[in-house]
Parts: C-alpha cells; structure tokens; sequence
C-alpha cells in the first residue's frame, strides 16, 4: 500500500467521504494515486480470474521503465553549479557546501522521480537545517501539497498548502501547513492540526513569519502544460491504456502457453495394455490397421500475438518520447554517433526540454540559497554532462582539425575531451622548464668540448 492509500483512507476514515473539503483535489489525488501505482508496477489486472483457477496475470512494468530511464537521462551523470562574478569563488565554495551537506545526487534522483511520476516538483529549504550557516533542501511528496495562483498569472504563486496525516499514541493527528504571501516582500507559515484534542477542528498551532520576498517552497514542472501551474508527468493516460494492452496480451500469451506449451497424447485403435500411461522405454502395442498414437501440438508459435506485444511495446515508448533500445540492439555495431543521435533525437529534444525546467529552478533555488546567506544574488548557470556515449576518436580527429585551422584554442580542445585545463597548464610549464634545463645543460656541455 503507498502513500498515497493511506493517506486517501486515513482522510476517509477521519471526515467520512462525504466531507472531504474539496472534490477537486480528492479528484487530484486519486490521479496521483494511480500514476504512482503504474510507475511501480501495481497495474489494473486485466484477466478476471475464477475461484480455484490458476493466475496467469501479467504486469510488463513499461511505464515504470519510461520514468526511471528519464531519471537516468536527466541525472545520471550529475550537473555542475558554476557561479560567475567577482565573488565567484565565496559563492561556489558555498553553494558546493550546501549541495554536498544534501546529498545532491540521491536529492536530484528524488525530484526527477516525483517530477516524471506526479509531474510536478516541490523543494523545501529549511534555513540553518544540517547545521549553522547550511540550510537543508528537502524534496516535498507532490501529491500532498497544493499550489495557489493568480486568476490570470499562473506563475505569480499565492500561497502553497500542504495537507498530511499521521499516527500518533494511536490517534490520527491531521496536519496543514499553508505558506501564504502577505505582502510583495514577506510570507507567513502558518500550521493547523485537527485531531481529538482540538475537537475535530481545524485549529492554528504556529505562526512565524518568512522574512524574504520569495516563500521556502519553490515548485517546477517536469514538462510543460501550457495554462496550470502544475507540470505533466512521464506518464500519460494514452502511455497507461497501452500499458493495459500490453498486460493484457502478455497475460493472454501466458495462459496460452500454459495451457498448450505441453503436447497432449492421442491414440485411436485398440491398445493391447491394462493401462494408458506409459515410460519412455515402454513399448505401446497397438492392434488394427487403423490404430496410430501421436501428440496434439499447437499448430502456431505465437509469433502473430508476440509481434503485436512488441507492436505495443513500441507504440508506448514512441508516445512517451522513450528511446527502446530493443528495436536498435542488432545496429548498435553499424552506427555513428550521427546516427545514435537521429535515433535518440526525440528522446534528447525531450530532455533538452526537461534540462530547461529543472535548470532554471536550480538556478533559482541557488539563487535564494545565497540570497538567505547574504552572499549575493546570482545563482549562477548550470553545466551539463554529454548525453550520449561518445566516440573519442572521432571526436579527437574533430578536434584536432578545429585546432589546425585555429578555430578552436588548446583550453577548449582540452575542456572538450575532458582535461582539466589548470592541471593541464600546470604539467606543461613544467615540461617546458625541463625542457629548457636540458637544453642549457647540452649547450653548456658543447661549450666544454664534451
């Protein structure tokens, strides 16, 4: 069970269906709920199975391998914060800081999954939270929190509410905190509880004021939806009505199998033996002309239905801009990194614009970081790794051409094939003293007459 049935169930139990306080976001999150069940692999059954009788439901998880594949794209290889300006190297030491004391890979994979799954994503920055001077960043489940908008700005945010239950000393204990804009320079946090001990009410425990223009929760989308400030998830209901279909025929191929993979044995005449079972080193005598024994086969190898299952495999990455690396494995040897990059183009122009989205709020959230430290207001810009695999030799030809027609310097060249340039520079000084030392030695060594 996830969260989010125990959240559904706990809110029934406690208001009674009846009395959740808004069917838009109950309806909101029953979506949520089912996106979450599809990404990990808890899909519709799609064979209705008897009492008594075998199984045979089958859940290829396509549309969990669509979400994790673009965590993986997105974050697999860790970007870097580079921070300009003459304060750069307070500013990137900071922001270093901060990341490194967050677990910034396991952080990032986080937001990626709740952004590709939910479609949206919160980040929550507790000041002073890992310890004096280093704020920690928490990733917030979308599914619990609730963004308020401008009428006719849906970026120009309101107020965000967040709404959870918990046990606790075996009571239900119901939480909302609501982080509200009170002015252009301020914010008020504000938490309610409702449990036995405030009479079932909504009562406020806690108000404290959030003294800078922007609130502690910065929220993104995972892919555009022009018009909502909610984003759109990996995955779609046209990519869940084809994962139905591919449970469905999977399941069907199963049963099918399982059913006829064994030959059945017939036998027609007289069969001259007290029983009708017999080992393989036993002799069936048979009496009449007409008497045979032979076993019932299937006649197809499921080759038709396999082929629609792939059929529907493909269709469910094509959809969700996936590149399925099945339908390439037997060309992976014959192609270029041209050719990759056509294959993968719609799967790289999706992550490209993924890398715009989430690029700009960690900007942002950077931004804020420095802001609260007063360390400036710059957040800097963020450095991506390559996407796809490359050939180093072909891009060590590229290269070396761009430097004979002096298009390129020996930093970039450097930078580009993966040097650090200061390092480097370094080790070439030194080579060029040694080299100069030796020179000077033979020259001397000349004028000695040796």
């Amino acid at each position: 069970m996830s969260i989010w049935d125990n959240l559904r169930d706990r809110m029934r139990s406690w208001l009674g269906v009846e009395e959740m306080a808004d069917p838009r976001r109950q309806e909101q999150s029953n979506r949520y709920i089912k996106l979450d069940n599809y990404f990990r692999g808890r899909h519709d059954r799609q064979l209705k199975v008897k009492p008594g009788q075998p199984d045979d439901n089958l859940a290829i998880n396509l549309t969990g391998l669509v979400v994790d594949r673009g965590v993986s794209l997105l974050f697999g290889k860790e970007p870097k914060f580079d921070m300009e300006g003459d304060s750069a190297s307070a500013q990137q030491v900071f922001i270093d800081e901060v990341w490194k004391a967050n677990k910034k890979p396991i952080l990032l994979h986080d937001l990626a999954e709740f952004g590709g799954v939910l479609g949206t994503c919160y980040l929550k920055i507790l000041p002073d939270g890992v310890k004096d001077g280093i704020a920690r960043l928490v990733a917030l489940d979308p599914g619990l929190l609730e963004v308020e908008t401008h009428p006719e700005d849906k970026d120009l945010v309101l107020a965000y509410e967040i709404e959870y239950g918990y046990m606790k000393d075996e009571e239900k204990i119901l939480v909302r905190e609501r982080t509200e804009r009170f002015s252009e320079e301020g914010w008020t946090v504000r938490r309610y509880e409702n449990h036995r001990t405030t009479g079932n009410r909504w009562t406020l425990v806690d108000e404290q004021d959030w003294p800078f223009p922007f609130p502690p929760i910065h929220h993104w989308k995972n892919l555009p939806a022009a018009g909502s400030s909610y984003g759109r998830a990996d995955i779609s209901d046209d990519a869940i009505a084809l994962q139905d279909a591919v449970n469905f025929v999977a399941s069907n191929i199963h049963k099918i199998i399982r059913y006829h993979a064994h030959p059945k044995t017939w036998a027609r005449g007289k069969v001259a033996a007290n029983r009708m079972s017999w080992g393989p080193d036993e002799i069936v005598q048979m009496e009449g002309e007409n008497a045979a024994v032979a076993n019932l086969e299937m006649m197809s190898d499921l080759a038709s239905s396999s082929g629609f299952l792939m059929f529907l495999r493909q269709a469910l990455f094509d959809i969700s801009r996936t590149m399925d690396i099945t339908s390439v494995v037997d060309k992976l040897g014959a192609l270029t990194n041209f050719g990759l990059r056509v294959l993968f183009k719609d799967s790289i122009d999706k992550l490209g614009t993924k890398r715009e989205l989430y690029g700009d709020a960690l900007v942002e959230i950077n931004r804020r970081l420095l802001v609260m430290a007063s360390k400036g207001e710059d957040g800097g810009v963020i450095v991506w790794p390559e996407t796809l695999p490359v050939d180093d030799h072909g891009q060590a030809q590229t290269i070396e051409v761009d430097l004979r027609a002096g298009v390129v310097d020996l930093q970039t060249a450097s930078t580009k094939r993966g040097y650090d340039w200061e390092i480097v520079k370094e080790r070439k000084a030194e080579q060029q003293v040694a080299g100069d030392n030796i020179g000077a030695a033979l020259l001397r060594a000349f004028n000695q007459g040796q």
